[in-house]
C-alpha cells in the first residue's frame, strides 16, 4: 500500500509542478524539517517565476503600446506623407540596457551598426532581455545642438536592448539615467540624410521656444530592424535631453 500512498503524493506535487528531484525529498523526507525545507525552496522558486512573469506581461503590455503607438504614426504618414509630428517636452524613465559600443560619423555610412546588431542580439539572449524587437541607439557629441549642426566627424555610439534585470552575469549591462528633453518622431530610412533632418527640425522647434538641448541623445525604435526589413516602415523616436542632464550621460554598469 506505501506505493500507492507515493503515487497519490507524486500526483499532488506535480500540480504545483514540483521538479521530480525535490518530490523525492519531500515523500521519502525522514523528518518534518526537510519536508518544510524542501517547500520552502520550491516556494522560493515559484516565487521568483512568477516575479519574472509579471515583469515580462508589464513589458509585453508596454512593448504592445509602443508597437500599436508607431503603427498610427505610420497610417497618418500614408494618408499625408507631408504630415509633420508634433514636437513634445517628454519625461524619460531611468532604463537598464545591455550595450555595445562604437565609433562612426552620424551617416554612418559604412553601416558599423548593421556589423554590432548581431553581437547585442547574442548579448540579449544571454539576460534577461525584453524582447518584442526593441532596439535602442545612444548618440554622443554628433551634433551642437545651440547652433544647431552636426560636425560629421568620428563619435561614440551605442547600440542596446533592454533588460529586466541584472539576475544573469554580463558585462555589458548599462543605465540609462533619467532625464527631461524634447522629442520627434522619425519614420523611415535613416540614411540619405533622412534622420538629420529630422534632428534639425527637432533642434531648431527647440531653440525657437528657448529650450537649450544637450549634446547626445537616445533614439528609441518603435520599429526597428529586428521587426521588418522593409525601411520605409521604420519608427524611431528622438529623445534629446535638456542642456541640464548633459553631464549625465548613460554609464556602463560593472
Amino acid at each position: 500500500m506505501e506505493h500507492i500512498y507515493e503515487v497519490v503524493a507524486a500526483k499532488a506535487l506535480r500540480n504545483i509542478n514540483m521538479p521530480v528531484s525535490d518530490m523525492q525529498d519531500i515523500i521519502f523526507g525522514k523528518n518534518v524539517n526537510s519536508i518544510r525545507m524542501s517547500l520552502e525552496d520550491h516556494l522560493d522558486f515559484a516565487r521568483e517565476n512568477l516575479e519574472l512573469s509579471i515583469q515580462m506581461y508589464q513589458q509585453s503590455v508596454a512593448a504592445y503600446a509602443r508597437l500599436s503607438e508607431a503603427l498610427a504614426y505610420l497610417k497618418q504618414s500614408q494618408k499625408t506623407p507631408e504630415l509633420l509630428f508634433d514636437y513634445e517636452v517628454i519625461d524619460r524613465n531611468e532604463q537598464l540596457v545591455v550595450a555595445v559600443d562604437y565609433e562612426a560619423d552620424f551617416e554612418d555610412d559604412g553601416y558599423e551598426d548593421v556589423t554590432h546588431l548581431p553581437q547585442i542580439q547574442e548579448i540579449a539572449d544571454m539576460v534577461n532581455a525584453i524582447s518584442f524587437g526593441s532596439l535602442i541607439y545612444v548618440t554622443y557629441d554628433h551634433f551642437d545642438s545651440s547652433v544647431p549642426s552636426f560636425n560629421e566627424e568620428i563619435h561614440k555610439y551605442h547600440i542596446a536592448v533592454p533588460v529586466l534585470d541584472r539576475k544573469k552575469a554580463c558585462h555589458y549591462y548599462m543605465k540609462i539615467p533619467a532625464f527631461k528633453g524634447f522629442s520627434a518622431i522619425h519614420i523611415g530610412t535613416p540614411k540619405k540624410g533622412r534622420l538629420v533632418e529630422t534632428y534639425m527640425g527637432l533642434m531648431n522647434r527647440a531653440k525657437e521656444l528657448g529650450y537649450e538641448l544637450a549634446d547626445w541623445s537616445v533614439e528609441e525604435w518603435l520599429i526597428s530592424p529586428m521587426v521588418t526589413n522593409n525601411k520605409n516602415l521604420w519608427v524611431i523616436q528622438i529623445l534629446i535631453p535638456f542642456k541640464e542632464y548633459e553631464m549625465s550621460r548613460p554609464i556602463k554598469l560593472r
